[in-house]
């Protein structure tokens, strides 16, 4: 009962407060008007969410104690706002607050402080790593304000010990979230009580937490914690007093990364544990401190571009966590820096070692064409701390760290505003949910795989689904070129234990925004297998003969824009089957779209997908594209798969080779290929290339290849490189003559003009 009439005489004398004025202009001063506004908000609601858990909490088996985390963010924030603005006003809140928190002990069962050995101690005011770094924070801010009595100092720096103290039972570790944010809090408890017997432990501990993370890679593949436990690393440097910081690589990197991948929506997007926007303060936070420390225009435009796209969507309604993050933003940002975007162009995001993300994208506005590719697999480092996570904590169903089975999966896809196809959400449940929701890959916009035999009357997510856990995997880019007239990615997932190797090669026709998309997975092992392409939506509009229109009209609360549908088209037939199920993902139903296919393979043996994923507007006849996209005829099918696309009077003209390695020839001579050994003919375009593209217009003819020897179209040689000499030979014996492979080259040919020297490419232009 004192808890309650504590916390609820609170309620009038903060509503008292006056609200500041309007915003002015800058962003620096927008971040802190909008902080402010968040402050108000929580005045009202935190009161009424005390309220709430004091009648309903329960403690659970998973969390145990777990106080309410109201209190602790709405006095972070007046702490801040108190530093930043001296009103004492602010002060007197978060005293109040603070000296509080641990009240909410005496509403905890004595069964449950008896049940768990870490409250041997003494039960803490803080359990959660989420909450010290706050409390801690905001006391350094006020400790020298009057409103801090000397009973209320008692109480806070009582529940500050306690808390730090606590960390020692579980002190989580590797370069992740969770240990940065226990670092965080140690090194601020330290800080804020330099005289306690155990704040030099305290200090020790947390330095050695923040050893994994200091210029070291994130383990975790995620949208929510990448910004978390980035903003706990720059904390920590701050509260060390080391800005060495950023003369580390990896977090320039991390900066840009997070620009790169900022989607037409103006966040980064879903992968991993993700929910749309969230914490969009945090990424607009670390992005105004990186601009301050790189004097980076870039980085400036993303700050802003993410502040403009949020706050028109969500006005100034926004959460005490946010406003408390905004207040840094505003400490961090330098208005002086004209923002300036990047160069708006599909993109490796940021290479292929540890970002290994490709975006393929026409412009930074609301309007823009935007398709996210995450390759990215647990990769060759941070070994020892995911061997610690994964042998410590229940995390089967995920890529460690809070990443999913969404190796070559499509992220997001937006045209003109809309929303085409979107990831899968965070988890339904603790650990994870039924069937491994949402991280398993068959939740997923991607090419999935199992071994047996499909049943032809079977349904398709019935055979495919089971517990969820995450099989490792390793991914790699083979290749990823920009053409004139269209862009090309190569990307290859390999599952050892499933028995597959898998690229996935994805074209945009940039003109008219049609992708391409080919799955070409290769068995390892003599088995029985069954593949599937995957593609979700909200709603099915439409379908016909190998073809679905998709939309989604909702992700969670967010309705995006409704005026584009997505055309699936899938361009083989045969045995193969397609169809549609329903699927529970980001906690709403969904349809999933597939076409799939159940054989014996043998070992070598190449099985392939071509899916055609055209936007359009919504509620149009789509039978003009279906009839504008076909396949071309392949003298080889086995080692190559070919389409052309009409377009207007336009014809493009997309050859991609299936097996990479059909060039090598048995003689250990080098060169160890010939256009003969590799050649392929689609259509009218014969070719050793791994990748060529064609575009025909009347006798213009443009073309690009990448990795050949030799381009011919129509009978007519429009490339052709040069024999030269090969001295060096693996036995020191033999000489070998002939054409190398040249990277790339692209040309425009009149088609109408006499025929060329054969080695057309060598000739000067």
């Amino acid at each position: 009962m004192y808890v309650r009439i504590v916390f609820c005489a609170i309620v009038v004398f903060v509503a008292a407060f006056p609200a500041r004025a309007e915003a002015p202009a800058t962003p620096r001063q927008a971040y802190l008007s909008l902080a402010e506004s968040a402050y108000q908000q929580g005045l009202e609601t935190c009161p009424a969410d005390v309220e709430r858990w004091l009648k309903e909490w329960k403690p659970t088996v998973e969390w145990g104690y777990a106080p309410p985390a109201s209190p602790i963010y709405l006095a972070g924030l007046a702490g801040s706002l108190y530093d930043l603005t001296k009103n004492e006003d602010y002060a007197e809140v978060a005293a109040h607050w603070l000296a509080n928190q641990h009240r909410f002990k005496e509403s905890c069962p004595e069964h449950v402080i008896k049940y768990r050995p870490e409250y041997g101690d003494g039960l803490p005011t803080m359990t959660d790593f989420f909450h010290l770094p706050v409390f801690a924070q905001a006391y350094l801010h006020i400790k020298d304000s009057p409103a801090v009595t000397a009973e209320r100092r008692a109480h806070i720096e009582a529940s500050i010990a306690d808390s730090a103290d606590y960390i020692r039972n579980f002190p989580e570790w590797g370069p992740m979230n969770r240990t940065m944010l226990r670092a965080q809090g140690l090194v601020l408890a330290a800080k804020a009580l330099p005289d306690h017997p155990h704040a030099a432990f305290w200090r020790k501990l947390g330095d050695i937490l923040a050893r994994d993370s200091w210029g070291q890679w994130e383990e975790e593949d995620a949208q929510i914690y990448h910004p978390i436990w980035f903003l706990a690393l720059m904390h920590y440097a701050d509260a060390v007093g080391n800005p060495s910081l950023y003369a580390q690589h990896q977090v320039r990197y991390y900066c840009d990364y997070f620009v790169h991948l900022l989607s037409p929506a103006g966040m980064v997007p879903d992968f991993g544990d993700a929910r749309w926007n969230e914490n969009w303060a945090g990424y607009l936070t670390c992005l105004e401190r990186g601009a301050r420390e790189y004097r980076s225009p870039q980085l400036k435009w993303g700050a802003q571009r993410i502040f403009d796209a949020m706050t028109e969507q969500y006005g100034s309604k926004i959460g005490l966590a946010a406003g408390l993050t905004l207040t840094y933003a505003y400490r961090w940002a330098d208005d002086s820096i004209t923002p300036a975007a990047p160069p708006a162009r599909s993109e490796e995001v940021l290479e292929e070692l540890i970002g290994k993300k490709i975006v393929f994208r026409n412009g930074w506005g609301p309007e823009s064409t935007y398709l996210l590719l995450n390759y990215r697999d647990e990769g060759p480092f941070a070994r020892v701390a995911r061997d610690f996570l994964r042998l410590t904590i229940p995390a089967e169903e995920e890529r460690m760290h809070h990443a999913h089975s969404d190796e070559n999966s499509i992220c997001l896809f937006m045209n003109q505003g809309s929303v085409l196809l979107h990831d899968a959400g965070y988890r339904d449940t603790m650990p994870s949910g039924p069937y491994g929701a949402y991280r398993a890959d068959y939740f997923h916009n991607r090419l999935v795989a199992r071994n047996d035999k499909r049943d032809r009357e079977q349904p398709l997510y019935e055979f495919l689904r089971n517990s969820g856990a995450y099989r490792s995997t390793q991914t790699e880019k083979i290749d990823f070129l920009t053409a004139p007239g269209a862009e090309m990615s190569r990307t290859r997932l390999t599952d050892q234990r499933t028995g597959y190797v898998a690229d996935r090669v994805i074209v945009r026709l940039t003109k008219d925004d049609i992708f391409l998309v080919f799955d070409i997975a290769k068995v390892l092992r003599p088995e029985y297998y069954t593949f599937a392409t995957l593609w979700h939506g909200t709603t099915v509009l439409g379908q016909g003969p190998q073809h679905y229109i998709t939309a989604v009209d909702a992700i969670g609360k967010y309705s995006p824009p409704q005026t584009r549908a997505l055309l699936v088209q899938f361009l083989q037939s045969g045995v193969r089957t397609d169809g549609t199920f329903p699927i529970k993902r980001y906690w709403q139903d969904e349809t999933a779209v597939y076409q799939a296919i159940s054989s014996h393979y043998r070992a070598g043996q190449v099985e392939t997908f071509v899916t055609a994923l055209v936007p359009h507007a919504r509620g149009a006849d789509v039978q003009p594209l279906l009839d504008s996209i076909k396949l071309l005829h392949v003298d080889k099918p086995r080692d190559g798969l070919g389409v052309q696309v009409q377009c207007g009077a336009e014809v493009h003209y997309i050859c991609v080779k299936t097996d990479l390695d059909m060039d090598i020839l048995p003689d250990n001579v080098r060169p160890r290929y010939s256009f003969d050994s590799g050649r392929v003919k689609y259509g009218p375009l014969e070719t050793d290339a791994s990748f060529a593209y064609a575009r025909r217009s009347g006798n213009s003819l443009t073309y690009a290849a990448a990795n050949m020897v030799k381009v011919i179209f129509d009978d007519r040689t429009v490339f052709a490189g040069r024999t030269a000499t090969f001295a060096l030979q693996p036995d020191d014996l033999s000489t070998g003559y002939g054409p190398p492979k040249w990277r790339y080259w692209e040309d425009t040919v009149d088609l109408s003009q006499p025929e060329p020297a054969a080695e057309a490419a060598s000739r000067w232009p």
